[in-house]
């Protein structure tokens, strides 16, 4: 009921105080002021305006001020908002058949992360998503590889994991993935992390760079462990209103903007990356280079399609590893 009312409230915010000389375009992302897909939805924006000469204005919501990813997928079938960028979590929110996408180890490089996005696997997750919930991705964005960090534990092993108290996000593919691997894992809100790593709840947890070093969880680890175990992207999605909202000609400025904003987001995160582990290091953080991956690797392609073999599509698992 709670989040129905939620709903109801972000709809009705924005059907008042429509009467503008042009036509605003609401994009809605949970990811913080001075994050890449921040960044990118500040290029995005400022190509809109500039390419439709003012005739469309483009209004942020970052931080997550209409609400978390599931909100935001439904504020675009709400149209409550024209577009929004997300992580990943769509796939599992909706076609849990195609989460080995969030496997770990299942992409060899970017190069293979994007031919995975533009080809027939790509396709099938688009019109799987559009049939479930009318959801249309327009692009995708690159993330920085995952790491682990621990607070006080140096891991190069699975053996080394063992029993280790890891956050995790709350999807079954994580949970599973770092159970097989030896941790403890344990899903948490992204909101709650940072009290848990100080207090002591949890020892350890793993993203990109961008999200230690933005998140301050340099305060509270002391190792990044460098697993490089996944490789992902944010999705930019609209709804079937966006379709009825802009003309023909609008829609084809929109695209190519948000297309464009991208690429420029790709370029930032390569560049990015060596800054971060720079700033990272200067704060303190060690890191560990000389990771067993094969070990965590292969414990990943020998069990991870069988736990999940009612669940993910059939041969997902090697149909993306097998793209070249």
């Amino acid at each position: 009921m709670k989040y129905l009312i939620f709903l109801l409230g972000v709809l009705f915010f924005f059907s008042c105080g429509n009467d503008k000389e042009y036509k605003e375009f609401r994009l809605a992302y949970a990811m913080a002021q001075g994050s890449l897909p921040h960044g990118a939805a500040e290029k995005f924006a400022s190509l809109v305006e500039e390419r439709s000469a003012g005739k469309i204005k483009v209004k942020l919501y970052p931080n997550g001020i209409l609400g978390n990813e599931r909100i935001l997928t439904e504020s675009i079938n709400l149209r409550s908002v024209d577009m929004i960028i997300t992580g990943t979590s769509i796939i599992g929110f909706y076609i849990p058949e195609y989460t080995a996408f969030d496997a770990p180890f299942i992409f060899r490089d970017y190069e293979h992360l994007e031919k995975v996005l533009n080809g027939e696997i790509g396709d099938e997750i688009k019109s799987a998503l559009y049939e479930k919930r009318k959801i249309h991705i327009l692009s995708f964005f690159f993330r920085g590889p995952r790491y682990m960090t621990t607070t006080n534990r140096i891991v190069r092993t699975p053996d080394d994991l063992r029993g280790l108290k890891l956050r995790v996000p709350e999807h079954p593919v994580y949970i599973k993935s770092w159970r097989i691997f030896g941790a403890n894992p344990t899903p948490l809100a992204f909101s709650d992390m940072f009290m848990a790593l100080k207090q002591g709840v949890v020892n350890g947890q793993e993203n990109p760079l961008e999200v230690v070093y933005s998140s301050h969880l340099y305060e509270t680890q002391k190792y990044v462990i460098k697993t490089d175990h996944l490789l992902s992207c944010y999705f930019a999605s609209v709804g079937d209103y966006f379709y009825k909202k802009f003309d023909e000609k609008e829609q084809k400025l929109l695209k190519d903007a948000i297309i464009e904003a991208s690429h420029y987001q790709n370029e930032l995160m390569m560049q990015y990356e060596d800054e971060y582990i720079k700033k990272l290091i200067e704060a303190g953080i060690e890191f560990i280079d000389d990771v067993d991956r094969e070990a965590f690797e292969d414990l990943a392609l020998e069990k991870l399609p069988t736990i999940f073999k009612n669940v993910w599509s059939p041969n997902i698992y090697q149909r993306i590893r097998n793209v070249k």
